[in-house]
Parts: structure tokens; sequence; C-alpha cells
């Protein structure tokens, strides 16, 4: 691949259309733009000025609501360096911020100790808990759009992968890419493919994100004015006994300036078990025994994550130093 990636436009597509389009982009690319989302750009720029004041604040308040309190939910802050993402490479530098469908205390399956049921953690800052909230369910309605569009591109009812994605883990991530001093061979994220079914990603005007082609080589992923990126998971692949691959990507570092991007993870529900649809079942691999969706997903935070391996002192199995930002 070394094209740029196709955009869906929802907006200027019918339905048969739109999933001819991401069947394509699936098959072909593993990434594509969606526009004509539909999601307010009022509220695009809310969460990015949310996102920016809990950044900026001071590292004591952002280590109130440290990841490692909610263990093992995924709810919290992620200070730079904690997060490791990329195979043999150094621990990404970001932090971030992770929220996820929000549960009560005394709701059912917080009580059970069911996986990746929380409720939240809202940091103590005006207008940020409404903002990501409403960004939240956007991002479920739009992810919804687009299950139903691959499904239909797969060559199956519309409704096929409804109980599987009925209770999603859906998690957002609030991303920031401190500006680096160094000589640009630091990196923001390292290679990796995404877990679940797909991201939906919004950026920044800055950019940074590359896609692996076939011959290793990185190919850049501008960012496009009101449109997201999206990109599929590893279940997905599985689902589909690799015909539709999720694409390795990384973040390269900007040294002039900071980032921002806002990942949306759309994943199963815990309890779904990932086996070949019925359109997939000729190809090789098809055979594959079925995964549960929540065991594989908390798989794959253990491998990233270091406070999941050392919730007292995350960073001292590595020999690193808490990151802090130049004043």
């Amino acid at each position: 691949m070394t094209r740029p990636i196709p955009t869906v436009d929802l907006a200027n597509m019918n339905e048969a259309e739109a999933a001819r389009a991401v069947d394509r982009a699936c098959r072909e690319d593993g990434f594509f733009y969606v526009a004509g989302h539909g999601v307010d750009t009022a509220l695009i720029s809310g969460i990015f000025d949310a996102m920016a004041s809990f950044f900026a604040a001071a590292p004591d308040f952002k280590q109130r609501y440290h990841i490692r309190h909610s263990h093992p939910h995924q709810r919290g802050y992620v200070p730079v360096f904690e997060e490791h993402l990329g195979e043999d490479h150094a621990p990404d530098f970001k932090e971030s911020f992770d929220l996820g469908v929000d549960r009560a205390p005394d709701h059912p399956d917080v009580v059970a100790k069911k996986p990746f049921a929380a409720p939240n953690v809202w940091p103590d800052l005006d207008g940020f808990r409404e903002t990501v909230e409403a960004y939240h369910a956007e991002m479920i309605r739009l992810g919804d759009d687009l299950v139903m569009l691959t499904a239909i591109g797969l060559g199956l009812d519309a409704d096929y992968f409804d109980d599987a994605m009925s209770d999603p883990v859906a998690n957002l991530r609030l991303l920031h890419y401190p500006p680096r001093d160094d000589d640009g061979t630091t990196t923001g994220c390292g290679p990796h493919t995404d877990y679940g079914f797909l991201t939906v990603l919004a950026q920044d005007h800055v950019g940074g994100l590359e896609i692996e082609g076939e011959g290793g080589d990185w190919i850049y992923v501008p960012p496009v004015e009101n449109a997201f990126v999206v990109n599929l998971g590893d279940l997905l692949t599985r689902w589909t006994a690799g015909l539709y691959r999720a694409r390795r990507h990384r973040v390269v570092g900007n040294q002039a300036g900071e980032r921002y991007s806002i990942p949306f993870f759309l994943d199963p529900n815990v309890d779904a078990m990932v086996e070949t649809v019925p359109t997939c079942r000729h190809l090789p691999g098809a055979d594959a025994p079925p995964v549960s969706a929540g065991a594989f997903l908390q798989s794959r935070f253990d491998d990233t994550f270091t406070y999941r391996e050392n919730t007292g002192e995350p960073l001292a199995s590595q020999g690193l130093e808490p990151y802090v930002a130049p004043q």
C-alpha cells in the first residue's frame, strides 16, 4: 500500500455504497477516513480543549487519578513512559487519560467484578465530564453505524455483530504527546496493532500517525479536517480469518510542539466468543479456535501497561524516573 488511505463519506453515500467502501478499505488498507459522520465540530473542539486543560495541570493533580487505582478496569491517568506498545522499543513518550462505559458502583457488573466494568474517574475540572460524556456517546453512535456497515460489507445480515457488541468495551483515550528536545529518535507511540473491533481516531492539526506498508515502509496519515481515521483491530482480523487485517501503526514525535489525539476503541462484550464469520469460513486459517474477547483484551492490556505488573511503583522495574514537563 503506497496510495493515500481511502475516505468513506457517510453523508454522501447510501448504505450499500458505504458498506462496499468500508469492505474495500478493510480488505486493502486496514485504515480509512470517515467523513460525513455527523459529530458536531464544536463538540470535537470542546473535547480537545478539555483534555488540554487536564494535561496542563500540575503533576500532583494528575497523579490523584493514576490508573493503578482502577486496576484492572483501565480508568484514569497514565503518565509518560508507563505504556509500552511497540515490541523492542522504548516506553511510549506520551501521557493519557482513559475512560470507558461509565458504570455506577452498585451496577451488577461492577459488584460482580466483571472485567472493564467500573465507574469512570472524573478529574475536578469544570465541564470536563460533561464534554467527555457527550463525545463518548457520539463515538458509540458512530461506532454502531460502522459495525453495521462492516457486517453488510462482509455479506452478513446487518445485525450480525449485534449480540457480540451489545455491551461493548468502549474505551476512550485522551492522548498528549509532549514536545521533545532529542534528535527525533524518541517514539511517541511504538509500532502496534489495536486489540478489538475497530478504532475511531480524532487527530489535531500536528499529525504524526504512520501506518506500515506491505514492504515495511511507513506511510504518513495526515490529519483531514472534519474526518476521523478508522483502523481495524486484532479481533476483527480473527472474525474474518485474516480477510480484514489489522495494520501496524505508530506515532512519531514532534520536536517542535505538542500533539493531542483521541482514539475511541470499540471492542466486543467481554463474554463474546470470537470465531470466523460464515462468509469467511472458506479462507485459510478459518478453523482457528474461538477466542474469548474479554480474556484476549485483558492479556493485551497486561502486556502493555507497567502499572498492571507493579501497582506500587510502576516505573521502578524499568529504572525510569517520572517525566516532568518543562515549565
